[in-house]
């Protein structure tokens, strides 16, 4: 019976649309799975672990539009499963987990690896059930990927039972759009405001054309969260920068005199008190989550239709240019805090100017993404990828890998601290394995750097936040991919010179004194 059931999983996620499954398997049902897979015309992506194979599987879901499929065996690798899972709910990447499970026709024989997986998964996805073979098998296989990427796009986990009993499909209701009364209310708003700023979230990813066109109507300045960069294009004159509830862009909202708010979740910014008294219209296809940003008005609607019955009219409070006056003066204040010496802006400023247009960037969590995204010169919708909602270190290099399995060709530039790298190292062989145009640039201080910058005298010292010196070069070069270490800002762009079609590593030693500045200049 398994082998049907792994028939119908495999033809399933084929036929809408999968042509890859990532995992770390076990044996028995999890090999059979990836046999079905490789029959119905799938591709099998061994990672080194769970928790990478989810991250790469979601991200490689949210760039072609293709269902993301991650698969685990039962037990442990289930548990590992959890932070790349958690990683694509609150990020909003569409994932399908599998894991094996022990069989329900034996769940009373032994306890070897048996606990509630379905319960565990359950507060990290949007469901969390049971595959069996059934007569409903295909359809909840197919309910299950559509769950996954309706909005807000999510986890979904299924364990895999042949001996089980069927279970109902995953069930969910699209939000009531809102009427025109609420339309037209929140559109007369947006008339009578001078001086609007609009804040981009992820939801415009999908629709970015459509947003763009009308926020170049309301014509005023925009600043974007970390997963909608690039929706307004490096160069645009209404780009403001960045929107993160911190200090660096406090001065233009305090100017403003209504938040238009577009496709944005809150899980998107830091868990920091609102300090703007002043309206605020949210345009979004589900409703928030959270009141981080008190909404005055919610419009609720698909986002390419809503907003042009939202925003029909032009500021006129606002000079042509003050989006890009904002954007440079932010840009000024964060450059100035550098020490001169090589450190986190410098070692960006090389990357930026050597990487080949249309670079994927992927960055992660740590002191070293305050100057990363700022400064990374996106034109195009996830161009920056950035795990934001859960901020969970380990996450650039395993979606950097799926982004270039995305983009075949398309060189990635992938910024990591130390730190992040250590907990996916083994990930390099699999960048090396498939040959991927990936270079890993190490932000490399042998510290968790924000931490220790936010610690106080009695919180454990240096003990608990400094590790030895690695040499990452020596370890990459071990695992296949071309490497070099570089001190000083030269060695940087000369390493950066070229290089961007095969798998790389830079380690690049940097001075970490500007993240006290940098992080003071952005947060406050």
């Amino acid at each position: 019976m398994s082998d049907g059931l792994a028939q119908i999983l495999a033809e399933g996620v084929r036929a809408r649309g999968a042509d890859i499954v990532f995992g770390f398997p076990g044996g028995g049902p999890n090999l059979e799975v990836v046999g079905a897979a490789l029959d119905a015309g799938l591709r099998f992506v061994l990672t080194h672990g769970e928790a990478t194979a989810c991250m790469m599987a979601g991200t490689y879901g949210l760039l072609t539009g293709r269902p993301g499929l991650a698969i685990a065996t039962r037990g442990p690798g289930a548990a590992c499963a959890v932070n790349g899972v958690a990683q694509a709910t609150l990020d909003r990447f569409p994932l399908l987990v599998v894991t094996d499970c022990v069989p329900s026709a034996h769940r009373d024989e032994f306890g070897h690896k048996r606990f509630d997986q379905q319960q565990l998964f359950t507060p990290v996805t949007k469901w969390s059930g049971r595959l069996a073979q059934s007569p409903q098998a295909a359809d909840l296989v197919r309910d299950a990927i559509e769950l996954a990427a309706a909005r807000p796009v999510g986890a979904v986990h299924m364990d895999y039972d042949p001996s089980g009993e069927a279970v109902r499909s995953p069930t969910w209701t699209l939000p009531s759009p809102s009427g025109d009364d609420v339309i037209e209310r929140a559109a007369e708003i947006i008339r009578s405001a001078a001086r609007p700023v609009a804040i981009v979230g992820l939801e415009a990813n999908s629709c970015a054309p459509a947003v763009l066109a009308a926020l170049e109507r309301l014509g005023c300045p925009v600043l974007t969260t970390y997963q909608a960069i690039g929706v307004v294009p490096e160069g645009h004159r209404q780009q403001a920068g960045l929107f993160t509830s911190g200090l660096i862009e406090s001065a233009l909202l305090f100017e403003a005199d209504l938040v238009v708010a577009i496709g944005f979740d809150q899980v998107e910014p830091m868990p920091t008190p609102w300090r703007y008294d002043l309206p605020v219209v949210s345009i979004s296809e589900v409703a928030a989550c959270a009141t981080l940003m008190p909404i005055s008005i919610e419009v609720i609607g698909p986002l390419a239709s809503t907003i042009d019955r939202v925003i029909t009219r032009e500021c006129t409070g606002w000079e042509a240019a003050s989006g890009a006056r904002a954007l440079a003066e932010a840009r000024s204040v964060l450059a100035a805090t550098t020490t001169g010496g090589f450190g986190p802006l410098e070692l960006v400023q090389a990357v930026v100017d050597a990487a080949p247009p249309h670079t994927i960037a992927t960055v992660d969590a740590g002191a070293h993404f305050l100057a990363v995204m700022p400064f990374w010169p996106a034109i195009e919708p996830l161009q920056v990828l950035i795990s934001n909602g859960l901020a969970t270190m380990g996450f650039a290099v395993p979606a950097a890998i799926a982004a270039a399995l995305a983009n075949p060709g398309r060189p990635v530039a992938c910024m990591v601290g130390d730190g992040g790298l250590a907990m996916t190292l083994a990930e390099l062989e699999t960048i090396a394995r498939l040959r991927l145009p990936i270079t890993v640039v190490v932000f490399d201080d042998a510290a968790l750097s924000l931490i220790e910058v936010k610690q106080k005298p009695g919180q454990g010292g240096a003990a608990a936040v400094r590790f030895a010196p690695v040499d990452y070069a020596q370890v990459a070069a071990a695992m296949g991919l071309e490497s070099v270490v570089v001190t000083t800002t030269a060695e940087a762009t000369k390493a950066l010179a070229g290089g961007w079609d095969v798998p790389r590593l830079i380690d690049a030693r940097i001075d970490p004194a500007t993240y006290t500045r940098l992080i003071a200049a952005t947060r406050g």
